[in-house]
């Protein structure tokens, strides 16, 4: 019974982390089924192969090549279902699989090298894991995966959710080359190494090229990530100032446009008034009165703030839609012009184009924005599709697109102001309301 549970026991814990590790980078999504009937699916067959490891070898004792052909057929088996049912580039697939084989080739070099410290006596039984081996094993993962986990896997994940395929393909040469390298060097130093293969300084050598190894993946996937990562935020960034600009142009020239129309108005209804069309001059003076008030419009007292609430709620006037603006700033609130512009104009934008999809009967905006503390809070609230509620506030890539079927504008760059200026941006659709809540935490300037 000892040799029965020790070698399927072994067996299960070398070959089980090892399937594991192969899964557990690629997000749900990627997953022809879902991720917990895999993760079952893979337990519950490395138990069968284990609980039938053991029984040829008791037909055939000290048969070890036996015993590695049930681990290849193990393997096999895994690999075939391994690449169907991932829903990814080879390449990554790929990638991901080199990695486990690091793992197990570690695993196994690592316990290997304290084993051939023991006398035979000391081996506890029979087979390919016979029991000391079998708690070596389970001393080892127990000590390695953690570390695999957060080292490797962790930012390896992150990686393969961010990084297109296309844009991999030298880190992906060079995790495969440092691998390859990795277990030539271990073949080498147990070849070439001194006599006998085994000993302190060989296991030094060993350990210390796992640990080199670990830290190369590391470095691979997290420089990788945060060379595409400053390349987006540079991105986004060149895309705020194209957006300031865009924003600013629309200002300028509605203003001019309604400077020029006023004059015009009023030129006609001198015109009409003295050819007593009483009604159309009625109509001419009530029209240029509007133009007048969305020229003149003031809500804080900040030019930047005034121009773009002015631009976007004279907008939402001509849809004939309800607008509550409260507005409370005080005279220096610490955030950069091209900023709040951005910022206000993106969030408006959207609001407007939300609007243009309601019918008129249920069209409704309310902006605030104030300054509290040392804070800028903003809060807009418009009207929307009814769609299903988004449920809590979520940040901005849960609406990625927009509430008319389009694709939301400006979200990523209102989010990268708000982390600029430690704050958070938060976006909610309930009851036929989307409601953007911003909050900026400041420094005063003296």
């Amino acid at each position: 019974m000892s040799f029965y549970l020790s070698n399927a026991f072994g067996f299960f814990i070398q070959f089980t982390p090892c399937a594991l590790m192969i899964f557990l980078p690629f997000p749900e999504e990627s997953l022809r089924t879902p991720r917990k009937r895999v993760l079952v699916g893979i337990l519950a067959g490395a138990a069968v192969f284990a609980a039938l490891f053991p029984v040829p070898l008791r037909l055939a004792p000290g048969s070890d090549a036996l015993g590695n052909m049930e681990m290849l057929a193990a393997m096999a088996l895994t690999l075939a279902v391994y690449f169907p049912l991932v829903r990814e580039a080879p390449v990554k697939k790929v990638l991901v699989f080199f990695i486990a084989l690091f793992y197990a080739v570690s695993q196994f070099w690592l316990v290997n090298a304290v084993w051939n410290f023991l006398p035979e006596d000391q081996y506890w039984g029979n087979g390919p894991y016979p029991v000391l081996t079998t708690v070596m094993y389970a001393i080892a993962a127990a000590v390695t995966l953690p570390v695999m986990l957060r080292c490797v896997l962790r930012p390896m994940g992150d990686f393969i959710r961010e990084v297109e395929p296309r844009e991999m393909h030298r880190e992906f040469a060079t995790a495969i080359l440092s691998t390859t390298g990795f277990i030539a060097a271990l073949m080498v130093i147990y070849i070439f190494g001194p006599y006998p293969q085994y000993h302190y300084g060989t296991m030094l050598m060993e350990l210390l090229l796992i640990i080199e190894q670990i830290l190369i993946y590391w470095l691979i996937f997290r420089e990788s990530l945060r060379r595409k990562r400053d390349a987006e935020r540079q991105r986004a960034l060149e895309i705020q100032k194209l957006q300031y600009d865009r924003i600013s142009r629309e200002m300028e020239n509605t203003r001019r446009l309604r400077h020029d129309l006023r004059h015009h108005l009023n030129t006609i209804g001198a015109l009409n008034a003295q050819g007593k069309r009483e009604e159309i001059a009625e109509y001419l003076k009530q029209y240029g009165a509007v133009a007048d008030r969305l020229e003149d419009m003031k809500f804080s007292g900040d030019p930047v703030v005034d121009g773009v609430l002015g631009f976007y709620l004279a907008q939402a006037e001509e849809l004939a839609v309800p607008v509550e603006c409260d507005v409370s700033l005080d005279k220096n609130t610490g955030v950069e012009g091209p900023d709040m512009t951005v910022l206000l104009g993106n969030c408006l934008e959207n609001s407007v184009e939300a609007l243009k999809a309601v019918e008129p009967e249920r069209r409704r905006l309310s902006v605030e924005l104030r300054s509290e503390r040392a804070m800028v809070l903003l809060r807009i609230r418009n009207s929307c599709i009814e769609r299903a509620d988004s449920g809590p506030p979520a940040d901005w890539k849960t609406f990625a697109e927009g509430e008319n079927g389009r694709r939301g504008v400006g979200l990523g760059s209102v989010n990268d102001i708000a982390e600029k200026y430690n704050g958070s941006a938060f976006f909610e659709r309930k009851g036929g309301i989307f409601t953007t809540r911003i909050i900026l935490n400041l420094k005063r300037k003296t």
